[in-house]
């Protein structure tokens, strides 16, 4: 399967494809996300700002982050509730035109 052709949101066929990465779900049936998010293009992030990727990871909890709502993600990069969902819009916009591209 190449890489346009796997499903990028939980609304299309075959998302999480565990099949396609040999992926075992849990007893809950839950794909593990580190598994999948190392399936992602190693490349996605290269666009973004350290602030950005900062504010990206930590939102969504990637990269072994514990994920955190912008009412604690603006404290924890020193910035406002705006500034802090504006980086992460901004890295989302990003990462999504990159995959798209790819």
């Amino acid at each position: 399967m190449s890489r346009s052709t796997l499903p990028l949101f939980p609304s299309d066929d075959g998302w999480p494809y565990p099949d396609v990465l040999g992926v075992e779900l849990a007893a809950d049936d839950e794909p593990d996300l580190d598994v999948l998010e190392l399936r992602a293009d190693p490349h996605a992030y290269d666009a973004l700002t350290l602030r950005e990727r900062e504010a990206l990871f930590r939102h969504f909890g990637l990269r072994g982050q514990r994920a955190l709502s912008m009412k604690h993600l603006a404290p924890a990069l020193g910035c406002s509730r705006s500034e802090a969902r504006d980086l992460v819009t901004s890295a989302i916009d990003k990462v999504r035109t990159r995959l798209l591209i790819t």
